[in-house]
Formats: C-alpha cells, sequence, structure tokens
C-alpha cells in the first residue's frame, strides 16, 4: 500500500493520466481529421469525377481514401487498446489501497458496511477502457465540424450549429434527470450485496431457526427494489438517447434539404450538399454518443468522488521515524472509545498499566464495554479520548505494519482466511517462517491435533474455517495470535468455545507467553479464562469500576474466589 503525505488521491490521479491522456487526444486528432474523408470524398466525386467522368480520379481517390481509413481503423484500434490499458494503469495503482480500505470500512459498520470501494474502482477502469471516455474526448472536436459547416455555406452551419445546441440542451437535462436515479441505484445494490453476504455468513442460523424463508423475503424486497431503480434509470437513459438520435437523423436530412434547396438557388453544388450532411452528421454523432454514455458516466463521476473520500480517509503518513517495537510496559491513560464518534462513546475513562509479565483478566456483565477496550488497544477501535501507550508512545505513533508483529488478538468471533492451516497461523506472511509457525502452534497447544489431519499444516480450513469445529477454529486463532512471539497479546473470550482439555491449554499458553514477558490481556466470562492473569479490571456500563491485582478485586467486587480456578499467577 502506498503511504504519502503530500500526494493526494486527485492530484496524485492527475499525475498518472496526463501522460496516457496526452497521447490519446492526439491520437482522436489524428482519428477526427481522418474522419473528414468521407466528406471530402463525396465532394469531390459529385463535383470533380461525376462531372469530369474520369475513371483515373475516381481510381485515385477510392485508393486514398482506402488508405486513409486503414489509418483510421488502425488508430482506433491503438486509441481502444490504450484506453483499456489506462483503466488497468488505474486499477493496478489503487486496488491495494483500497483493499485495506475495504477491510477497514467493513469493521466499522454503518454506512461503510453498504459501500463498496473495489466495485466503485471496476466502474471508473471499465468506463475509462470503454467507448464512454473515447466519445468524451470526441466532443472537443464538434466546433471543427461546426466550423467547415460554416465554410461550406453558412446557412448549413448555423442550421448544424441550432441542431447541436438543441442535443446539448437534451444532454444537460439528462444530467439532471439521471443524478437521482443513479445515486439511488448505487445505494440499491450496495444494499442487496450487503444483505446476500450477511446471510452467507450466517447461514447455519438461517436454515437452523427456519428463517430461510423470511430472509429470502427481505432479500426479494431489496433486489425488487434495485431491479425498479435500475429500470426506472434505464428507462430515463433510453429515452433521452432515442430523443437525441431521432433529432440527429432529422438534422442529417434537414440539412439534406437544406443543401438541395441551396443547389436548387445555385448557391452550392450537390457534392457540398452531400459533405455538409456528412460533416452534420459527424459533428453531432459524438454528442449522441456521450449522452448514450451518459448512464456511465454519472456512475463513473460518483464513483470516483467515493473513491476519493476512501483514499483520503485510509491515507496513511509517512514515518520516517521507525519507533522500536514495545518491550516493556502499556498504559492506559483516561481511554475513551467507540465504533463512531457520532454514535456516541463505548467506554468512558478507563486507565490502567502492566508491566511486562503482567496477565490482566477484563471481566463484567455482557454490554460492559470489556471487548471495547480489547478492540481499542490493538487499534481496532480508534481512541476517540485519552491514551493508549506502549512503552510510553502512542500507538497511532507507530506503523500499523511494524506493530501488528508485536501484538497478537484474538477477537471474540474467531476469523479464519480461506487457505492453509499454516497459512493461517504465519498470518499469510510471504516468509512463511515453518520454525515460528511450529512454535506458535506448540504454545497454543494445537501442534498435536494438526499433525492428525490428512495434509497436517498444509490442509486447507474452507470459508471462514467451515472445515473445523468452532473449538478448533479458537485454538488456531490462539496460534496465529501467538505466532512470533508478540509483545501484546489480547484475547477476546478465548475459552468460548473449548473444553477441559482446551481450557488447560489455554491457561498453560498463558502462562508462558507471561513467563517470556508478554503482557496477555483476556476478556473473560468463564472463571477458567482468568486462572493464569495476576490483575483484573471490572467493567460496568461502559465505565471502569475496580483495577488491581485478582484477589484483591475479587473481594471488592464480592465475587467468591471458589469460582475461580485459581493457579499460581
Amino acid at each position: 500500500m502506498h503511504h504519502g503525505t503530500g500526494a493526494r488521491p486527485v492530484g496524485e490521479l492527475l499525475r498518472l493520466v496526463r501522460g496516457p491522456i496526452g497521447v490519446l487526444f492526439a491520437l482522436s486528432v489524428t482519428s477526427n481529421l481522418l474522419m473528414l474523408t468521407g466528406s471530402v470524398f463525396m465532394l469531390q466525386v459529385y463535383d470533380r469525377v461525376l462531372p469530369s467522368r474520369s475513371i483515373p480520379t475516381l481510381v485515385a481517390l477510392t485508393g486514398l481514401i482506402v488508405i486513409l481509413y486503414c489509418m483510421y481503423a488502425m488508430i482506433e484500434w491503438i486509441r481502444s487498446r490504450m484506453a483499456g490499458r489506462l483503466g488497468g494503469l488505474i486499477h493496478d495503482r489503487f486496488a491495494e489501497a483500497l483493499f485495506p480500505a475495504t477491510v477497514r470500512m467493513k469493521l466499522a459498520g454503518g454506512h461503510g458496511a453498504r459501500a463498496n470501494p473495489i466495485h466503485d474502482l471496476d466502474t471508473v477502469r471499465l468506463f475509462i477502457a470503454g467507448p464512454g471516455a473515447i466519445s468524451l474526448l470526441d466532443v472537443p472536436w464538434v466546433p471543427l465540424y461546426l466550423g467547415l459547416a460554416f465554410m461550406l455555406h453558412p446557412w448549413l452551419g448555423a442550421f448544424a450549429l441550432g441542431g447541436g445546441v438543441l442535443i446539448a440542451v437534451l444532454l444537460i437535462i439528462n444530467e439532471l434527470h439521471s443524478r437521482r436515479p443513479a445515486l439511488a441505484t448505487t445505494a440499491a445494490a450496495n444494499e442487496r450485496a450487503s444483505l446476500a453476504n450477511d446471510a452467507e455468513t450466517n447461514a447455519e442460523s438461517i436454515i437452523a431457526m427456519g428463517m430461510l424463508g423470511a430472509v429470502t423475503r427481505r432479500w426479494g424486497k431489496v433486489a425488487d427494489n434495485l431491479a425498479r431503480t435500475q429500470q426506472r434509470s434505464a428507462d430515463r437513459t433510453a429515452f433521452y438517447g432515442s430523443i437525441t438520435k431521432g433529432v440527429r437523423y432529422l438534422l442529417q436530412s434537414a440539412v439534406l434539404a437544406l443543401g438541395a434547396y441551396l443547389v436548387i438557388q445555385g448557391q452550392a453544388t450537390g457534392g457540398l450538399m452531400i459533405a455538409a450532411s456528412i460533416l452534420t452528421s459527424r459533428a453531432l454523432a459524438p454528442i449522441e454518443q456521450v449522452v448514450m454514455q451518459w448512464r456511465g458516466f454519472v456512475n463513473a463521476r460518483q464513483a470516483a468522488a467515493r473513491l476519493t473520500h476512501v483514499l483520503e480517509l485510509a491515507e496513511m503518513p509517512m514515518r520516517p521515524t521507525q519507533l522500536p517495537l514495545p518491550t516493556n510496559r502499556l498504559n492506559v491513560e483516561e481511554l475513551a472509545t467507540g465504533i463512531d464518534p457520532q454514535r456516541g462513546l463505548v467506554v468512558h475513562d478507563v486507565s490502567f498499566e502492566l508491566v511486562a509479565g503482567d496477565g490482566l483478566g477484563i471481566i463484567g456483565l455482557s454490554g460492559s464495554g470489556k471487548s471495547s477496550i480489547a478492540r481499542a488497544l490493538v487499534g481496532v477501535w480508534p481512541v476517540l479520548r485519552g491514551a493508549v501507550r506502549l512503552d510510553g508512545s502512542q500507538i497511532s505513533h507507530f506503523d500499523p505494519v511494524e506493530l501488528g508483529g508485536a501484538v497478537g488478538y484474538l477477537p471474540q468471533a474467531v476469523e479464519l482466511l480461506d487457505g492453509t492451516i499454516a497459512e493461517n497461523i504465519g498470518r499469510f506472511s510471504p516468509r512463511h517462517d515453518t520454525e515460528a509457525i511450529l512454535k506458535a502452534a506448540k504454545a497454543a497447544r494445537v501442534h498435536d491435533f494438526i499433525i492428525t489431519l490428512p495434509n497436517g499444516y498444509e490442509t486447507r480450513i474452507g470459508t471462514n474455517g467451515s472445515d473445523l469445529s468452532s473449538g478448533q477454529r479458537q485454538r488456531i486463532g490462539l496460534a496465529r495470535a501467538l505466532y512470533g512471539d508478540p509483545f501484546l497479546i489480547v484475547l477476546d473470550e478465548p475459552n468460548s468455545n473449548l473444553d477441559m482439555e482446551g481450557d488447560q491449554a489455554l491457561t498453560e499458553a498463558i502462562g508462558d507467553a507471561r513467563s517470556r514477558g508478554a503482557i496477555v490481556v483476556v476478556v473473560a466470562h468463564r472463571p477458567s479464562a482468568i486462572a493464569a492473569i495476576n490483575k483484573l479490571l471490572f467493567m460496568r456500563d461502559g465505565r471502569q469500576v475496580a483495577f488491581g491485582n485478582k484477589d484483591s478485586v475479587l473481594h471488592q467486587i464480592a465475587i467468591p474466589q471458589t469460582i475461580v480456578r485459581t493457579q499460581s499467577a
């Protein structure tokens, strides 16, 4: 992913396309000049060949236009290929930056979950690579054709100009009427895609609890809404496109009629009449093409605006000074956090300090803010007030990629990626450090299970780990959190799907991590999860109630210690 401070996405895009656009413009100059071939040929045939009955002249003119039209075909081919390559260039430049932005937007939920930057990038790429962008490059040459029509005869030029103005007015009306339907179509498409994704993610619950019919009906309503908005947008585009095409054909015939009148009056020749008709048709053709492609242009423009916003939000500042990775302590100072500042705070004024080797259990009733603190500690949720510091530096001062190697995180809902067990434990690192993968698996006490699988560590786990049980996913997720011996390990309900043997393995893994100097934070509902920790933080309604040594906090909140499987911690 590209990082930069001075280059904004729009400015960078302009620099990226300046050269290719210049070449495309030059090709458009040549292409549009060659399009005059037909008018010149008809003018020469009617005014020179037919009166003189010269076969050699006709043959020479025919040979010349064959060469010119071959050149035109080659230039159009090159121009189309260049437009396609330009679309690909834009995709290649921004796709890698947009993917992490898409992941972050999905994580944030709300409107971000319904946006689709990758789809928007495809929309922009396909428009640039298609006939829409080329038709826009042809529009500036309309005045050239109109000027030539004026040179043939002022009346012909004025008539063609009036037709161009009429089509331009239709284009403006089309723009005003197309904007809202295009926005509605995009929103409906994103809503349908989001609902389908949610249904796939929750397929087991939907089937098991007889929800499939209800979810299908809900999806059907959203799909019907999308179909209706698409149809309204398509109908509007077709309406204006048809009117524009009809007006152009009418104008072309009207120019012929006007030319014929001028010929009768002795003010023009037959060749001039035919040439004027062809020129008028060619002058209005780019405008007609723009009208026909206007829906794609509006979609691409809206997609580009959304992409610019996403890229600006996702842009990360360069950090020329790399901070050393933390090894000593974690300080949380008056922490306030939430998924989005506009939705209000979920956690208020939490403060504590941990040093290397400490283990902290965060306990409290459901909805008390335990998982929210965990997300803030690893940078998933923003620090809206206060600070989270590692060795005195705020986590925002570290390079996220570098800091990620010093952090282990096991979310409440274990999310594995389609790939092998080894790839998941190794965080899909291109280095594929086999020794570190084996070490993490053994630390999580999952190595013995993995080697019993037919393909061992190369066993593919399926989408979201669907080929594994929930307990197996959780233990492999724990191994991933322990990969690379991270300094800060945050585990959110790590034993929610574990049996007694798994509980014991978790306790031993936490103890091992603490003994090597790691800080381990465990969000716990089950008492067994805090067996190997030495400090507790008790939360209620998003606020800190108590923090300190485990025994002291348990006594303070009046939880009988007999429910806790105590171990040396």
